[in-house]
């Protein structure tokens, strides 16, 4: 039953941040990435600020606060980091590496926390990070490519997926000791200051009624559901299974994006869609 708990809640999570990839592409693209992040990070807050009513209590542990506060601050670094190697470079370059970040997580859970997994989950692990990793590759872009130059991008997408692999693997702490719901609002709200802060550096003008949109309140609720998802996860389940599990976008949004625009699917999305498939099967395997 844990391992199945943790199977739903992994993948309620990737598809509810898949959906916010999706319906964040376009908004970024008008609006910028510190925009939407800083946007739909107030819906967020909002959302989440009222959730925890209940539960306010729990904010008088104020290490484990300030601790799950600076996560979300720092967790805005590795969106930086990705989104400035896309602008040096390609996504073909780097979208493959920061599919990786879920491997540190789980990685870093087994080993620090004693995350159980046997043999046949680790297999099955590997082959849902390596289709991500496939999604986003692109050939033309590597052979187009010095990968030893910073113009490469490969330099960012490191930083992006270690600091998304360490984010991940570090919100489990405040997690366990505030509680999902709790540590969901905090981590979202340093990420909606640190985003802020940008705007507010690069002196960029924002339109807050924006935030009241559909796409943008849509992107909010399903960024909700998702760490929420995630944290009620490695709350209570297994934490490799949903750690990785939730990490797994790239697949999911590509397929989501070929859906909603009606694109068609190449070999290459069949295939990892197939072996990411049987990847979650057998990790669903006691």
């Amino acid at each position: 039953m844990t391992i199945f708990l943790s199977v739903l809640f992994g993948l309620a999570s990737m598809l509810a941040y898949s959906f916010a990839n999706v319906i964040s592409q376009p908004l970024a693209r008008k609006s910028g990435s510190a925009q939407v992040l800083y946007l739909r990070g107030l819906v967020i807050s909002l959302i989440l600020a009222v959730i925890c009513i209940p539960q306010y209590h729990r904010f008088h542990d104020v290490s484990h606060v300030l601790f799950a506060l600076a996560l979300g601050i720092g967790g805005y670094i590795p969106v930086l980091a990705f989104t400035q190697g896309l602008r040096v470079s390609r996504v073909g370059i780097v979208a493959p590496i920061g599919a990786t970040s879920a491997l540190l997580t789980v990685v870093l859970a087994f080993f620090i926390l004693d995350s159980p997994l046997n043999a046949l989950q680790w297999t099955a692990i590997a082959m849902v990070v390596a289709a991500n990793v496939a999604i986003s590759v692109n050939p033309k872009d590597l052979r187009k490519s010095n990968v030893m130059q910073l113009e490469s991008g490969i330099l960012f997408a490191l930083i992006a997926a270690a600091g998304w692999g360490l984010f991940y693997f570090f919100l489990i702490y405040p997690t366990r000791a505030l509680g999902p719901w709790v540590s969901a609002f905090l981590v979202e709200l340093g990420v909606t200051i640190a985003a802020g802060l940008h705007i507010l550096l690069g002196r960029q003008d924002v339109r807050h009624r924006d935030a009241l949109s559909l796409g943008m309140s849509g992107t909010g609720i399903c960024i909700v559901i998702g760490t929420v998802a995630y944290t009620v996860g490695v709350f209570s389940y297994d934490i490799g299974i949903v750690a990785v599990l939730s990490n797994s976008t790239a697949l999911a949004s590509a397929l989501l994006a070929a859906y909603f625009f009606k694109e068609k699917l190449t070999r290459l999305e069949k295939i990892t869609a197939g072996i990411m498939i049987a990847g979650v099967i057998l990790v669903s395997i006691p």
